[in-house]
């Protein structure tokens, strides 16, 4: 736990998340990320579940990877 998280100035575990900077139902508009979270915010993220959180600065909607739906591969396959 060496990374500063990416929501706040504590170290963090990496974990995997979603983030998406746009119309939630297109799948164009989310990006998958592997990113250092803090405890205290994974725990804020598993809680807000499929509603996900918004970071002001951005705009951006950030969730848990595997609690948001299918995403489509550079290969064309759907892949969770």
């Amino acid at each position: 736990m060496d990374a500063r998280c990416t929501f706040s100035p504590h170290p963090g575990a990496r974990y995997a998340l979603t983030v998406c900077s746009g119309d939630p139902g297109a799948v164009k508009s989310r990006r998958r990320e592997v990113a250092p979270v803090f405890v205290r915010c994974h725990a804020l993220l598993r809680r807000a579940g499929g509603a996900g959180r918004v970071v002001k600065a951005t705009g951006e909607r950030w969730f848990l990877a595997h609690g948001v739906g299918l995403f489509d591969s550079a290969q064309g396959v759907r892949d969770w």
